[in-house]
């Protein structure tokens, strides 16, 4: 089969997966990506920049390559040269807020490995070389429903402007993973103190992955999934399709919705071309998935292009959708079917009330209707002002009332409802009192104009 008729085939494979499945793919990219589009250094090449920069360390970096059996732990050795060298003769190379009791140690080794790509990763796809020009274009038309990613740098980003990015730990909080959105779980250059670079770092998050890894499992089950940038060694790779081997229970199966790319730079001159890669992720277990060998990835990327009627739709647009509608059910709002007009949706998003309204909200029970106007509980409200708990909302009321005289806790208004479920009272806030408070706690007082 030449290489063409190989071309045909695998398109047409995934164009099937995607039209039985009817989602968006999902996208595992890894550090071959960045090194492709803009020369990233992958992990070795990294350390060796670090050991270059740094004059207390003061041996070739195949000494510690030599002493140690990873690259995390060399970065853990590097974590104390670095730390060392900052607060002796290498003061002025770090900011001044890294010197804080309370920043962690590694911060300064973190801090010069983020430069590295700051200094390399371009901040304009115009940037990137015209070579690949067609191929991110491809790239970006997939319209991913998610964007999983080692990857430190912030190429993804200027990839898909669309999509809202995720960073290290805060992947466990808050609503599970939304369509449109770039997980980075290991960090990224604008926020070091997620960066995982060190033994410890990496026992860490070994420690939270199947937390991590549960969250995932609906992504991986439910769309076509592509992996590229990543070598079948990659301990990623290998880590994530353990967990689905695992959850999908089918020891030895061909994993059907997943892709892996293997980058072949003669590939068009081969006739023979493997259907699967087998991808050993302990020592006596595999996984197989379907293999892609390619050296031109714009006509991989166009196979993953998503299906039109879901492509021409914002991935912003379907995240404000689904947050919204997840913050409205889980307030124990009853849930009604609905024919989906996205242009019908797109007026109505920014409006609260009439938001509500798409369910069926404000037409079964008052009591439905006020649930969607006053969402919150107090503790809701302090949580969503920074603190852990109720406080945090209790206290601004206070300032309020000292201010003002006024206590609005006292009865119903705009900010506040009284509800009553069967013998127990509660109250339930607003938007508008969520407003009022940040206004308060921003400015250390209340104005009585505020209450108006």
């Amino acid at each position: 089969m030449d290489y063409e008729t190989y071309k045909e085939q695998i398109s047409a494979d995934v164009v099937a997966q995607i039209e039985a499945l009817h989602c968006q793919p999902v996208l595992f990219v890894g550090s071959g990506v960045s090194r492709r589009y803009f020369g990233a250094p992958n992990w070795v090449e990294l350390l060796q920049i670090l050991a270059d920069n740094c004059p207390l360390v003061d041996k070739d970096y195949a000494y510690y390559a030599q002493s140690c059996s990873s690259e995390p732990q060399i970065g853990s050795i590097f974590a104390d040269k670095y730390r060392e060298w900052a607060w002796g003769s290498g003061k002025n190379q770090f900011p001044d807020h890294l010197f804080d009791p309370n920043v962690a140690p590694d911060a300064f080794l973190k801090h010069a490995a983020a430069a590295v790509f700051k200094e390399s990763c371009p901040t304009q796809l115009c940037d990137v070389e015209p070579t690949f020009t067609d191929e991110i274009a491809a790239l970006q038309a997939i319209k991913p429903h998610a964007v999983l990613t080692t990857n430190y740098d912030t190429l993804l980003e200027s990839i898909f402007p669309d999509h809202a990015v995720v960073v290290g730990q805060t992947a466990l909080k808050g609503m599970p993973f939304a369509v449109g959105e770039i997980f980075k779980f290991h960090g990224c250059v604008n926020d070091i103190s997620q960066m995982v670079l060190t033994s410890e770092d990496y026992d860490t998050f070994q420690k939270k992955k199947k937390f991590i890894a549960a969250r995932l499992l609906s992504l991986f089950n439910e769309h076509p999934m592509l992996i590229v940038g990543y070598g079948a060694n990659d301990p990623n790779v290998q880590a994530i399709l353990s967990d689905i081997d695992e959850a999908l229970g089918l020891p030895g199966s061909l994993i059907e919705n997943i892709y892996f790319v293997e980058y072949d730079p003669d590939a068009e001159t081969k006739s023979s071309f493997p259907p699967e890669k087998l991808i050993q992720v302990e020592d006596n277990r595999s996984v197989r998935v379907k293999l892609i060998v390619a050296t031109d990835l714009a006509w991989v990327f166009h196979a993953f292009k998503s299906p039109e009627n879901l492509n021409s739709i914002p991935a912003s647009f379907m995240r404000a959708i689904l947050a919204r509608s997840y913050e409205l059910v889980r307030s124990d709002i009853p849930r009604t079917e609905l024919d989906v007009d996205f242009e019908f949706l797109e007026r109505k998003l920014d409006d609260r009330g009439e938001f509500a309204k798409l369910f069926g909200i404000t037409t079964v029970v008052d009591a439905s209707a006020i649930t969607a106007n006053f969402p919150f509980s107090i503790t809701e409200l302090g949580k969503k002002l920074g603190g852990n708990g109720w406080h945090a909302a209790d206290r601004l009321f206070k300032v309020i009332q000292k201010d003002t005289g006024i206590n609005i806790k006292s009865k119903d208004s705009k900010f506040l409802h009284k509800m009553k479920v069967n013998n127990s009272k509660f109250n339930k806030y607003s938007e508008d009192a969520f407003d009022l408070l940040k206004k308060v706690q921003d400015a250390g007082h209340c104005k009585s104009e505020w209450l108006d």
